[in-house]
């Protein structure tokens, strides 16, 4: 068994606290816990990655800026944060602003209280029960393949990568870890706050006299280990641990092996490094030296990838779309790379505009994604200049997605235009200011109506662009009727909404409310 953010609750220390939002996290586990109490928004989308983490903090330095308490606790869930225990409430913190519980609910992050006649516990006290508690139960527990599968499953889809599954082991071993393949290409973490860093020639001269398995080595008091293991498909891996203070046997390392499995069979992506296949999860999910080394060994110009395509299948079969989609290529005898990752049909390739064979492409490839099903969605962005920028959008993508669905209720195509809305309205939609206020009173003035202006002109300006007999086509209205409609939405709120820039701020109050409201 492992140690939930639950069982933490229980502990003497944490029996004053109260979990005023994200209950259903509960269940998630805890591997190690921290302190944040400086919050820096410039530094803190570095890539670093702690699993399984609980969090103590005041918000001392912010106290007073609910703004930037949602954003503290929005990169801590991105950085692997499971839970967060606010000390001092009524004291330090004035009070816990309704926005940050929404947030906290939204992710299912439980937020957890000390107020009260819990102001005399101190951090070294939370600390001191959960670490006890996480060693005495890693002492007992052996079964530590079931609850790293659980461990993976509290990963966001966008952080699931192989990096942040080596340091789910990394972190329960206290080890630093290198997983090869034979290509050449390798993952590697480091267990912090260890210094020691290896690169894989280190490992292949210690090791370079061993017959293959399981092996192990000494360097002036440095323990390393080797096991050879084979992966989906009969793929032939070798992982490397390095430690000082812990002994890992051949168990472990065979259950380290197991657990790598999951990155295929959890997850869904090939380890075959010999295969151009490989090249997606290692762009999308990998750090950017193992893809550009890939990119140099296959020969493959960035150029001939640059254009970066998600596409959803609905209901209908990914595998039935996946065909018609490579087929479509083919015929255009177009260079692509395409994979299943994240329940999407990810594709890498290069759409010029301005190229009527590849227009024509792109035409046949929304075609194909509309027929598949009527929930099937379709994403492109083809202005990525890097590695480091097609990886970024990709992850703004997943994250947006479930925003893009509620917002654009009858349109399936998106660009990064659109990502870019949805991340501004998410954010609008965390603080209070002059111009949410605003957006608000629009809302206000047209949400009592009878005549459903709202969702008339949602799809006036969001779904039809403002296109009369098109809003009237997907109402199943007469073009009378929104013509009436539209005429008194001007009327209610004494502003023709037709002109810019007063257009942008409905579109901008009608998109908020729908993702409110859907």
């Amino acid at each position: 068994m492992s140690i939930t953010v639950k069982d933490c609750l229980s502990l003497p220390s944490l029996s004053f606290g109260t979990v005023i939002a994200g209950k259903a996290g509960l269940d998630r586990i805890v591997s190690s816990i921290s302190v944040l109490e400086f919050y820096d928004q410039d530094d803190a989308h570095l890539d670093v990655f702690t699993p399984n983490e609980l969090v103590l903090s005041a918000f001392y330095a912010f106290r007073h800026d609910a703004q930037k308490q949602c954003e503290a606790m929005e990169d801590l869930i991105n950085t692997g944060a499971i839970a967060l225990v606010l000390f001092y409430v009524g004291k330090v913190l004035p009070q816990v602003d309704e926005t940050l519980i929404q947030t906290a609910d939204k992710h299912d992050f439980p937020l957890i209280i000390l107020e009260n006649n819990s102001y005399q516990v101190k951090y070294s006290d939370i600390i001191s029960d959960i670490m006890e508690a996480i060693i005495r139960d890693s002492d007992f527990s052996r079964d530590f393949i079931r609850s790293t599968e659980k461990r993976l499953a509290q990963i966001p889809v966008e952080l699931r990568t192989m990096e942040n599954l080596l340091r789910v082991i990394s972190t329960h071993y206290k080890c630093n870890l290198l997983l090869c393949g034979s290509s050449q290409v390798y993952f590697q973490v480091t267990y912090r706050p260890s210094s020691v860093l290896h690169d894989p020639d280190y490992f292949y001269q210690l090791f370079r006299h061993t017959s293959s398995g399981y092996q192990t080595a000494e360097d002036q008091g440095l323990r390393a280990y080797k096991m050879d293991f084979s992966c989906f498909e009969n793929t032939r891996m070798t992982l490397y641990a390095s430690c000082y203070n812990t002994h890992l046997d051949e168990k472990i390392l065979t259950d380290m092996c197991s657990c790598v499995g999951f990155f295929f069979t959890i997850w869904g992506y090939s380890l075959d490094l010999q295969s151009p296949q490989t090249l997606l999860p290692l762009i999308l999910k990998a750090e950017e030296s193992a893809a550009k080394k890939y990119l140099w060994n296959s020969n493959i110009d960035f150029a001939r990838i640059s254009s970066l395509i998600v596409i959803s299948s609905g209901k209908a079969s990914l595998d039935a779309l996946y065909r018609d989609i490579v087929h479509d290529f083919h015929e255009y005898h177009k260079f692509f790379l395409a994979d299943k990752i994240d329940g999407h049909l990810v594709i890498l390739t290069s759409i010029i505009f301005s190229k009527s064979l590849d227009h024509a492409l792109y035409n046949d490839l929304c075609r194909a994604v509309e027929n598949c099903d009527e929930k099937a969605s379709f994403f492109m962005d083809s202005g990525s200049k890097d590695i480091a920028s097609i990886k970024r959008t990709y992850t703004d993508y997943l994250r947006n997605e479930p925003v893009l669905e509620k917002i654009f209720l009858n349109r399936r195509n998106w660009d990064i235009h659109d990502i870019m809305l949805t991340q501004e309205i998410t954010d609008l939609s965390k603080i209070n200011s002059k111009r949410t206020e605003y957006f608000y009173d629009i809302i206000d003035s047209l949400k009592n109506d009878s005549d459903a202006l709202l969702e008339t002109l949602a799809t006036y300006l969001i779904d039809c662009d403002s296109k009369l007999n098109l809003t009237a086509d997907m109402l199943y209205l007469h073009r009378n009727t929104v013509t009436y409609r539209l005429n008194k939405a001007k009327q209610l709120t004494n502003t023709d909404f037709t002109l810019m820039p007063v257009t942008y701020d409905f579109y901008m109050a009608l998109a908020i409310w729908r993702y409110h409201n859907i």
